[in-house]
């Protein structure tokens, strides 16, 4: 018998506390489709009801969420095998609650453990996550937003203060015809990550679509403050018709951030298909943005014209190698 205090169970816990070195409690989702693979018998028997008949074992994120604690460190676990269906936006409003993702981990794209919105219908889905409190982890998970609610525009919205992301895509699936969509939403204080890739390029935006938004959010962070990522992918794929409103990056006016906020090792892809046009420009911004800034550290744009965001609208870039002129950054297309 599979049990937590000694043999498989014991490693299992053991290996968990290596990747996050926390007191908290573990709690296990599996997909309610899996009752037959041998993963959801031995978990099911491993992560039994503890002494105290808190159980540990569900077959959905919004179960195990709701018996989390708020500043507890306790971990959800998410199976890689099946879809984690979203039926309602999941808010996570507790402080510092930790989402692992059991496939392995590392990958650039398409991670195992995926929480997947469909069609809710209710205006206030507006993305599959959101998150508003303090210290919450995100690891090997992909986040999709398959809704076509109009106002359901967003693959994952961080309002919280202190996020980390890691090995983490965020995506919008459908309702690319909805206009300003996002892929991420970054409206945090101090939320960090690497090993990010926002976006696809299989299904192409028909109204003006971001990789990623910058602008504030009530409900969680007053404004997009001191937030640093490593390691960040835009994949993306625009029409035609939405070249000049569409970007990778989206500052929503001159009120959105605060501070320095800062984007190293930044790589964004367009793919523009033979006989279209490749997007005007990198980022939109808004001008007269004094209180905070972007900086982007060693970007590549490829698939856009332009890198936009002119002087006085609060973007830098560093790229390393290249003269700082106002297009650093482009990628050139090779010829023979």
């Amino acid at each position: 018998m599979y049990n937590l205090n000694s043999g498989y169970g014991q490693a299992l816990a053991h290996a968990l506390h290596g990747i996050i070195p926390t007191f908290g409690r573990i709690f296990i989702v599996m997909d309610a489709d899996s009752t037959d693979e041998e993963n959801y018998q031995r978990m099911q028997e491993t992560f039994a009801p503890d002494p105290g008949g808190k159980v540990r074992f569900y077959t959905t994120v919004a179960e195990a969420y709701a018996q989390v604690e708020s500043n507890n460190d306790d971990v959800i676990l998410l199976d890689a095998s099946d879809a984690h269906p979203i039926t309602e936006m999941l808010t996570v409003s507790n402080n510092r609650t930790h989402f692992v993702g059991c496939d392995g981990g590392n990958r650039l794209i398409q991670q195992g453990s995926r929480l997947v919105m469909g069609v809710t219908g209710v205006a206030t889905d507006l993305a599959p996550v959101l998150v508003t409190g303090t210290r919450n982890t995100f690891r090997n998970i992909k986040v999709e937003n398959a809704s076509t609610t109009d106002e359901s525009l967003y693959g994952f919205i961080e309002n919280g203060e202190g996020t980390y992301l890691e090995n983490f895509m965020a995506c919008k699936t459908a309702g690319l015809n909805d206009a300003n969509h996002a892929h991420f939403w970054m409206a945090g204080d101090a939320c960090s990550g690497r090993n990010l890739t926002f976006g696809h390029s299989t299904l192409q935006s028909t109204a003006a679509g971001f990789g990623i938004l910058i602008d504030a959010k009530s409900g969680g962070a007053d404004h997009v403050k001191e937030n640093f990522l490593k390691d960040v992918r835009i994949n993306m794929s625009v029409d035609n018709g939405v070249v000049a409103t569409s970007c990778f990056i989206k500052i929503a006016d001159n009120a959105a951030m605060l501070f320095n906020n800062v984007i190293e090792e930044l790589r964004a892809y367009n793919f523009a298909p033979p006989g279209e046009s490749e997007m005007t420009d990198a980022v939109l911004a808004a001008a007269s943005t004094t209180a905070g800034v972007l900086y982007l550290v060693n970007p590549v744009f490829m698939g856009c014209a332009g890198v936009g965001a002119g002087s006085g609208y609060g973007v830098n870039i560093a790229a390393g190698g290249l003269a700082p002129d106002a297009d650093g950054g482009l990628d050139t297309a090779l010829t023979d």
